[in-house]
């Protein structure tokens, strides 16, 4: 049998466009100073939706090349060639990618979880409570969620109430959004896991809520190792069962007397 070589990902639209301005802008075409054309007329140009034109635009500006003048419009930065740091989604290609993009929000959002329990102001809980409320209705309407899901982290991240830690997350771009569509996209094929992912962001949730930085963060790595587990992209595959049973055991563990430690005897020392 012939064998074909494997074809690579095509980039999203919105990728393509970023790259469009983004070159314009190096190359002198787009001065900075310079106002961009409006929203509606550049999706006519790209032949493309006003969304997309919009979330391109957001690439840019979190990377430092264009900047929003309240009611102006969008304008090239005075310093254009300053670049931020963002993973490109279409890199995302196969599972080390996402690993390694899991295991990057499980450090930076674990943090962002703990500190938005420490600073969050009232509206950020009613923020946060609406986003849940919006991911349960798409749970119940069989939709998968992303959007309420992302904006549920991303509303974290602005909680914690640090401009560079919400920098950052926003810096991930379409990474973040893609690792949360796989993990959604994935969960929507086995009965419970929709449930069980809605239960992990309601423990988050009620951590922030109560002002518990350690719950909020352990609720947030569990979270994100669970997303891991159900994607494969751990040792083990678990079933939501399984990571249940697993929890309420290592809470009665914990909950047991412990044995005092005896004094070592003479001999080597412990390592």
């Amino acid at each position: 049998m012939q064998k074909f070589d494997t074809l690579a990902k095509p980039p999203r639209l919105t990728d393509q466009i970023a790259q469009v301005l983004a070159q314009r802008i190096g190359e002198g075409e787009l001065l900075p100073g310079e106002r961009l054309p409006a929203e509606k007329d550049m999706a006519e140009s790209f032949g493309v939706s006003r969304s997309v034109v919009r979330e391109a635009v957001s690439m840019l500006k979190y990377d430092g090349l264009v900047e929003t003048r309240q009611g102006s419009g969008v304008f090239v930065s005075s310093n254009p060639n300053t670049r931020s740091f963002r993973i490109e989604s279409g890199l995302l290609d196969g599972a080390a990618d996402l690993r390694a993009v899991f295991g990057l929000r499980s450090i930076v959002e674990s943090a962002a979880a703990g500190l938005a329990a420490e600073r969050r102001a009232p509206e950020d809980i009613a923020v946060l409570r609406g986003h849940l409320e919006a991911m349960a209705t798409d749970i119940a309407a069989g939709r998968e969620g992303v959007d309420a899901d992302t904006a549920f982290h991303t509303a974290i991240a602005r909680a914690a109430d640090n401009a560079y830690l919400l920098r950052f997350a926003e810096f991930l771009g379409g990474a973040l959004r893609e690792a949360i569509g796989a993990a959604r996209r994935n969960s929507a094929q086995f009965p419970g896991y929709p449930d069980a992912v809605q239960a992990e962001h309601r423990l988050i949730f009620d951590g922030i809520a109560a002002g518990d930085p350690e719950a909020a963060e352990a609720a947030m790595r569990q979270h994100v190792q669970a997303a891991m587990t159900r994607l494969g992209l751990t040792t083990k595959k678990a079933n939501p069962e399984e990571i249940n049973d697993n929890r309420t055991r290592r809470g009665a563990r914990d909950s047991r007397p412990r044995p005092v430690a005896k004094a070592p005897g003479p001999g080597p020392a412990a390592a």
